[in-house]
């Protein structure tokens, strides 16, 4: 399960980070700790039932796009076929890619709602590119996961762009599947399109 928690913050390993960086590793850490832990306590609040429950559900998509660069996330995962799609096609997917994202972020990170996430590192890959490491634990069953956060910067902004559960970079796993479909489709951006409101919560296939 914990795979699918965050296999959309996966996904933007392609773009380089830009040359001019104003960031540290510390400001990377911080970021994570923050944003991340504000996630699950947004999480929590809305398996508590004692708030509106559609103003949790709104403050958490917000959360979502501080923590994770959406956008581009959702430009990575399309490959090459970003370059050949419509741009009607692309605003079509960018908006199920999200919306598929989100609510795989509300239904099963849900789960893990009342753990607490700790930084314990980081290591610089370029400026402006960050592997920032943590671990998840508590919670009912007492679990305890190691997550590394790739953290990026685009104009002073830090967003998350990838993320390794039990030793596996999701962006790809994600990548891969989505230019399987649309490889199998002759090209076809909407297939992947299609497929992913298919797979968001809530629909029946």
């Amino acid at each position: 399960m914990m795979k699918l928690l965050i296999s959309a913050f996966a996904l933007a390993l392609a773009a380089p980070a830009a040359l001019a960086q104003s960031t540290t590793a510390e400001d990377a850490e911080a970021f994570v700790q923050t944003q991340a832990n504000q996630v699950i306590e947004t999480l929590s609040e809305l398996q508590s039932g004692q708030t509106d429950l559609e103003a949790v559900r709104q403050d958490f998509r917000d959360r979502i796009d501080e923590l994770a660069d959406v956008e581009r996330i959702s430009n990575f995962v399309l490959g090459r076929y970003r370059r050949t799609a419509s741009e009607a096609d692309l605003n079509a997917f960018r908006t199920a890619f999200r919306n598929y994202a989100i609510g795989v972020y509300e239904s099963e990170l849900s789960a893990y709602a009342g753990q607490q996430l700790d930084v314990t590192g980081s290591v610089t890959r370029n400026p402006g590119d960050y592997i920032v490491r943590s671990r998840v634990f508590g919670g009912p069953q007492n679990e305890e996961y190691e997550v590394n956060w790739r953290i990026l910067e685009t104009d002073g902004d830090l967003k998350a762009v990838d993320v390794e559960v039990l030793g596996v970079w999701l962006a790809q796993t994600q990548r891969e599947q989505i230019l399987s479909v649309i490889g199998d489709n002759g090209g076809d951006v909407s297939a992947a399109t299609e497929m992913l409101r298919n797979r968001e919560p809530g629909q029946d296939s």
